[in-house]
Parts: C-alpha cells; structure tokens; sequence
C-alpha cells in the first residue's frame, strides 16, 4: 500500500519508539501523546494507514518511524507482518495469525509500572514489548512475571493498548495487586532463542513453526501424563507443564518419542484412533507446517498392537508372572488364590484370566497388587462409622454427598472404603481446627451429628463450609475418636447457612432475633435504620414483608438490642437491660422507647 499523499513531516510531540516495541505500540503511544481521540483519527492526520500500520506494511511501517524518529529496521523486524488472511510474520518467522495476540493484548505489569514512573505518569510511556505477543508466551522474561491481559471493548481498538488501558476504571492503579511470580517454561525459552538466534528447537524436525511445535507438545504431553485427547480444557499452569513434557520428549529424538507413547498406551490402556488423529492438533489435514507431524501420527497409528507399539515392545510369555504375582498377593493379604484371581478378573485387571497381550506386565501386576492390598485392607460401612467416630446414618449421608467415595469393585455386593482415604479425611479435618486436649465445652458448642440433625444440614456441607474457613471457632477434641470430638460453633454454623442460602427474613423472625416488641420493630423501620421490602418470598403466593441479611447485619453493626448485646458480653439480656437503665443510657431513635441503642456504647457498659 503506497502511503496517503497528505503526509506531515513532524509531529508536535514525536515519542520514538523503545526498544523491541512493535508499529501498532508507537502509534498508540503517539497517538496519545499529540491528543488524538484513536489511532484512526491520529493517523488520518498524519496520511496514514492505520489498517497497513496494524499488518505491518514495511512503508507504512518507515513512514510512522520517519515521524517518530525512531528505526525502521527495528520497527519492521518488531512488527507483526500479516502475510495472508492465515499466516503472519513476527521477528522473521512465519506463524498462524490465531496465534499472534490481538484481543487478548498482554502486558507486564512490572515493566509498565516502570514505564509509569519514566514518563510521569503518563500512559503513552507504557509500551508493548514483540515477545509479549505470541499466544505461548505468558510471562516477561525480564521481571519473570506473568502477563495480565488489557481490557477490552470491540475490535476497533485491538491494537490501541493506551486506550484500552483507560477503558476500565482504576484498572492501571491495580497493577501492583495483579503481579505474579512465573518464570519462563522450558519451551518459551527455546522458543525466544528460536526467534532471536534463530537456533533449531528440534535437531531432527527442522524448519518446524513453534506455534504448531507448541500445539503437538501440548497433545503429546497431556496424553504422555493423562492419556486424554482434549488438553484444551487443563487450567493454563497445566497446559504450560504439559507443553514442556511434550517439549522434552520430542527433542530427545524420535526413538524416545516412540518409547514414551508405547508406555503411554499400556499406562491409560488406551489405543489411537482417526478421532485422535484429526481431533488432537491437526484439524486441517493439507497444511505444510503439520507435514511433519502427520507423518508421525499416522506412523504411530499404524504401529499401535493392543495398548501398545508393535515396534516397541518386547514380548515375553506371562502366565507364570501372572501366577507368581497371585500366589504372593494370596499369602501377603491373607487372602485364596481363587479369591485373588476371581477379584482381579471382574474388576477388570486381568481379563479373562491371563495379561492383556501388549500390555506392560509389570506395571500392570504392580496395579493388580496395590488394588487386592486396598480391598484386603478396606472396612464396610458401619467398620468406616467406627473408625470416624460417626453414626451409620451420618456416615452414608457422606457417601451420597461424595465426600467419601468407595473402591470401585464388584468382588463385594456392599460398598468398601479405603482405610487411606478415611484417615485422609481425618487428618485434613485435623489440619483445619484448633486441637484442643479436654477442651472446656462452650455453650454454643455442638457436634458434628448435632448440628447435622437439628439444623438439618448435611454433614458433607457442614465439612464442606469447616474447608472453606467458614467455621474459625471449631476445635477438635482428642481423647475422643475421629470426627466424635469435633465442636462447632452454632453460631458460625448458622451464619454460614445463611450466607450459602442468602434467605431473605421476615419482620417476625428480625423481632424475635431483636427481641423487641411488634411496636418497636415498626419505630426501628420507621426512622430508616432497617430498609424493608414487600414481596413474595420462595415463591410463594402472599407476600411479606421482607429484610435481607446484609441489611440485617449492617445493622448489628451499627446498633445493638439488649438481647444481642447481651451474647456479646456474656450476660443475660435482663442483667444488660438493667445495666442501661443504671447508666441512663438513651435510645438511638429520640423520642422513642425502643430499645436500640448505639453499638459501642451498650458494648462499652
């Protein structure tokens, strides 16, 4: 594109651009500084094409430096270049333009609060950097901080990041807070040599794209580690950890390729299939850069036996393995050799008897093992009540609540535990409340099951809330067996039904809580200290008239009663009440015999 013949020679202010900083950035930051409302206002002035400038135009891109002062060489290798509607260059190598960054515009929070502080707080300081703008790279490598997206409002200002930095109120003042330590995985780092040295990230797949070797390293490791096909939907530390196993295995060569997928396959008992194929990396099948790696699917496709690689594995007879190991697991468990046998074959380990053919015998033994061990050692239901110290009922509410799952077997017709797996729970109960030897019982102090019954709540929910730190104030008791010595508090147990139900209460149930008259409660409304609504409730039919919690509880925290000032101070609501009388304490409504007063002074008495 030749650029606009009304072209202006100098800018008023001209802010050159730094270093490895991209066009669209420059124009950005210029565009701002000189008071232009967008970068397409800013660049009609200056005879320019915003459009050339965001694809990389190399004489729209010499035009913006001859303006700006700043390099052209620099400014066009910095730049991503779109080459076509699918393939963009960046720093010299060619990428998919789905793997470049647009919307999703990152930034170092580091580097820009040192930006700020260059330009006096000005936004057009801040710059953004080339190597923050492939989709792989998610932290600086500078400051070894995670990279934190810009906010965002339509396509039209993708590439504007000083506007798109005002966009979100208060958004630049909370850099600080969105800092985070991440160092640079072992891909990105081969992959910013790549770019700048131009070195080969594997010896043997040369003239490979890294956004498409990043693509296969994550499918490789996610089915190395996890033998899943969808790697998508792992959080984004996993997808990082993952691409580096894929990473370390395909640099290692092909033969340790080949190696890894072989115990891959005999690890998940899993096989490789067109769905695989098509569905893991390379949905478009004709594409040069995935060349390369078709030929390897399509080879491993080829070679997979029974959940293994034909050119990989050794076969050997065994059934006297098999024999060996049932007889041994037999004597350590106590257990026939027929139970063994049998327990194994219907859960599915040794199907039919005998070893899988191409299955990896040991680990599979070492599985068939650990799973007789687990049954060997494992209690029923009212054995697993006992041992946490609980009632059968209590405990089977557990169950269904998927707080304790039971072995998956079909050798007994009722469900068993795992011994490690009560105890886990005990310990991370444990870890979680205050231990307290013979712990002086307080009033509002109840059990586990006490709490389950009366506030008919479910067990598994009142462990839930326990996990959540709704419930600071449990203890547990020790010279008591499992879950039996674990106190709650009945009123942090209420507070968090409430916060997880968020009801709604209605002017009888804030009177009787209050502990004031019909009257009272009206003069409370009256004079605005509790905002009331009228509405149904649950879907019901009539309507109430109704409080919501946070009201409620913004009020206690500004006025107080004699009953609830009384849990406060440990006494009884007639000996507070006197108290007020003696101190000649006034209500906080004048002219008013309702008796509310201010907080801090009733708590003060």
């Amino acid at each position: 594109m030749n650029v606009q013949s009304q072209q202006v020679s100098a800018l008023p202010v001209a802010l050159a651009a730094k270093e490895g900083e991209p066009a669209f950035s420059t124009l950005s930051r210029n565009a701002s500084a000189n008071a232009s409302r967008s970068t397409a206002e800013f660049c009609t002035a200056m005879g320019l094409g915003k459009a050339a400038v965001c694809s990389g135009d190399p004489q729209q891109l010499k035009a913006l430096a001859t303006l700006t002062g700043s390099s052209g060489a620099d400014m066009i290798l910095n730049s991503p270049h779109k080459i076509s509607e699918k393939y963009t260059e960046l720093h010299g190598h060619r990428f998919l333009s789905r793997s470049i960054r647009k919307h999703d515009l990152a930034i170092c929070p580091i580097c820009w609060r040192e930006d700020l502080s260059l330009a006096g707080g000005h936004l057009d300081g801040c710059a953004i950097c080339w190597d923050w703008l492939p989709r792989f790279m998610s932290c600086c490598r500078r400051h070894k901080i995670a990279l934190i997206e810009l906010p965002y409002a339509d396509y039209t200002t993708c590439y504007d990041h000083v506007l798109r930095a005002e966009l979100a109120e208060r958004w630049l003042h909370s850099l600080e807070e969105r800092v985070q330590q991440q160092a640079l995985s072992v891909f990105e780092k081969a992959a910013l040599e790549r770019l700048e040295q131009n070195t080969q990230m594997v010896d043997w797949l040369p003239d490979i794209q890294i956004d498409t070797l990043e693509r296969w390293c994550l499918g490789l490791g996610a089915f190395i580690a996890e033998g899943t096909l969808r790697p998508d939907a792992s959080p984004l530390a996993r997808r990082r950890e993952l691409i580096d196993l894929g990473f370390s295995v395909t640099r290692a060569g092909h033969g340790k390729l080949l190696d890894e997928v072989d115990q891959a396959l005999g690890l998940h008992s899993t096989r490789l299939s067109k769905t695989w194929f098509h569905g893991w990396a390379l949905q478009a099948s004709m594409q040069d850069e995935r060349r390369a790696f078709r030929d390897i699917m399509l080879g491993l496709i080829k070679d997979q036996g029974d959940y293994c690689l034909l050119s990989r594995h050794q076969y050997a007879p065994s059934e006297v393995q098999v024999d060996a190991c049932v007889k041994k697991i037999a004597e350590t468990t106590g257990r026939s050799k027929k139970w063994v046998r049998r327990t194994l074959i219907v859960d599915g380990l040794l199907p039919e008897g005998r070893m899988p053919v191409g299955l990896n015998v040991r680990a599979r033994l070492k599985a068939c093992t650990m799973h007789i061990k687990a049954l060997a050692e494992s209690f029923g239901a009212e054995q697993s009540a006992n041992f946490l110290g609980v009632g059968t009922t209590l405990f089977e509410g557990l169950v269904s609540e998927r707080v304790i799952a039971p072995i998956t077997t079909k050798a007994f017709k009722k469900p068993r535990f795992s011994a490690d797996i009560l105890d886990d729970l005990l310990n991370r109960i444990k870890a979680l409340v205050i231990l307290e030897p013979d712990h002086a019982l307080r009033k509002d102090m109840i059990s586990l099951s006490h709490a389950s019954f009366v506030l008919r709540c479910p067990a598994g929910q009142i462990l839930r809330f326990l996990e959540a730190g709704e419930l600071p104030g449990s203890y547990i008791n020790t010279t008591e067996i499992g879950l039996t010595g674990l106190k709650i508090s009945h009123k942090e147990l209420l507070a968090a039904i409430r916060r997880q139900q968020r009801a709604d209460l209605t002017l009888e149930e804030v009177r009787k809580r209050l502990a004031l008259s019909s009257r009272e409660l009206r003069q409370v409304v009256a004079a605005g200290l509790l905002h009331v609504d009228r509405r149904r409730r649950n879907g019901l039919r009539n309507a109430a008239e109704l409080i919501t919690c946070d009201d409620y509880e913004a009020f206690l925290e500004r006025f107080q009663t004699p009953k609830t000032a009384a849990q406060h101070l440990g006494r009884t609501p007639r000996e507070v009440t006197a108290l007020v009388r003696a101190s000649q304490l006034s209500p906080v409504i004048s002219g008013s015999d309702a008796r509310v007063y201010d907080r801090e002074n009733i708590l003060s008495l």
